[in-house]
């Protein structure tokens, strides 16, 4: 696809949400709802919508297209959505984001069956995701039945060469529950397998708040031996004696915490010498193997890799996302934001509606943003980007700084 010329405006934007049933209603709202704030021209609109609105889903996103004329444009469907500040849980629900970039050149990309990228040729992937100098990130949504991430995702982010990490943020469509009925939109192409994308270089800022919100449970052990996806020993002794010592010694709440799954914690850089919030990437734990005393979960562990035991935890979850906020306060307001979160977070893990939206509103001020509930949100951790589960992985959008 051709790479579009940076626009002459200011940077901004804007966010609109519809809650109506019939699709091409909410179509129209979100439209006159963007020409309102945004005004007839944009450069850039994210759009996503709840599985209700799969079937016409094209043709609401050619509504937009048509009302503020976005240079590129991209569509998801999802699980439930979120823009401005309310999460729509289990709703109908059309949100958009839309962006004046001025000095910012966006790059559209795609990975489909039909048009793979050649994951084994780092040149051509920067190629095609258009990877130059100014290169900020690359913002990917894709099919989760469809799309090799497991491959796809450490691809791109290598594709820059040792010493240039690729950063990527995103999500996995959750608004189907089999191949084929996921609805991915890139300007007028309409796909419902693989991965769209759009790469943005130039004059922006972006940073990004990676959120897990998980408790550390225990303390951190050593892989001593594994085969597949099952742990078998830690510190030499068998996994799941060692997990059911820690449970042993835990307090009635922690044990309560746990009930709801237990999951794992591997350490990204083995280089530390002390691990704590933000260290570690938090994966399932499937089950486990009783006849070999092990335990099974969704990644592939190594011998000498450092895990610690977690458990889903509302409490931590709005301490995690408010200190790393923290840090964003000290800078300026930033102009827009994607937030890509767990479909295991809102009111199933809080009790309460709009809880991530209410607290990044209340810190951050009233920021334009929109986003979904994700099956697999992708974002940055320290220099690479992953795949993550139970996270709140935000992007914020800023002028960048007069160099």
């Amino acid at each position: 696809m051709d790479i579009n010329a940076p626009s002459p405006q200011r940077h901004t934007s804007a966010c609109a949400l519809s809650g109506h049933l019939d699709t091409r209603t909410a179509g129209t709202e979100v439209a006159e709802q963007l020409d309102a704030s945004i005004g007839p021209t944009c450069d850039l609109a994210i759009i996503f919508a709840s599985f209700h609105h799969c079937a016409a889903l094209p043709e609401a996103v050619e509504t937009i297209r048509q009302t503020i004329h976005p240079r590129t444009t991209l569509a998801v469907t999802a699980e439930s959505v979120l823009g401005g500040a309310e999460e729509l849980e289990g709703l109908a629900g059309l949100s958009a984001l839309a962006m004046r970039l001025p000095g910012v050149t966006l790059s559209p990309w795609s990975s489909t069956p039909d048009d793979p990228i050649p994951l084994s040729h780092a040149d051509q992937i920067a190629k095609r995701i258009n990877l130059t100098d100014d290169f900020r990130v690359t913002i990917m949504l894709g099919d989760p039945f469809t799309t090799p991430i497991t491959r796809l995702l450490p691809a791109l982010t290598a594709c820059g060469g040792r010493g240039r990490p690729v950063s990527v943020i995103g999500g996995m469509a959750s608004g189907a529950s089999q191949p084929g009925h996921n609805v991915l939109v890139l300007d007028d192409q309409v796909v419902r397998a693989g991965a769209i994308g759009v790469s943005i270089a130039g004059d922006v800022e972006i940073d990004f708040v990676v959120s897990q919100g998980c408790r550390p449970i225990g303390t951190p052990l050593v892989i001593t031996k594994a085969k597949e996806n099952v742990i078998l020993e830690l510190g030499g002794t068998a996994a799941l004696q060692v997990l059911q010592e820690i449970t042993n010694a835990m307090s009635e709440e922690e044990r309560e915490l746990l009930r709801r799954g237990v999951l794992i914690g591997n350490v990204i850089d083995e280089k530390k010498r002390h691990f704590g919030r933000g260290d570690f990437l938090v994966r399932n734990v499937l089950g486990v193997d009783q006849k070999r005393g092990g335990i099974v979960v969704g990644d592939l562990p190594r011998m000498g890799q450092t895990i610690q035991f977690h458990a889903r935890d509302a409490v931590t979850a709005s301490e995690d996302l408010q200190l790393l906020l923290d840090v964003q306060e000290l800078k300026n307001k930033p102009f827009g934001g994607l937030l890509f979160s767990c479909n295991g977070r809102g009111q199933r893990l809080f009790e309460e509606a709009n809880h991530d939206l209410g607290i990044i509103n209340e810190r951050l001020g009233s920021v334009p943003v929109a986003g979904f509930f994700a099956a697999g949100e992708i974002g940055p951790i320290g220099e690479r980007s992953f795949l993550h589960g139970h996270t709140a992985a935000l992007a914020l959008f800023r002028k960048a700084a007069a160099r």
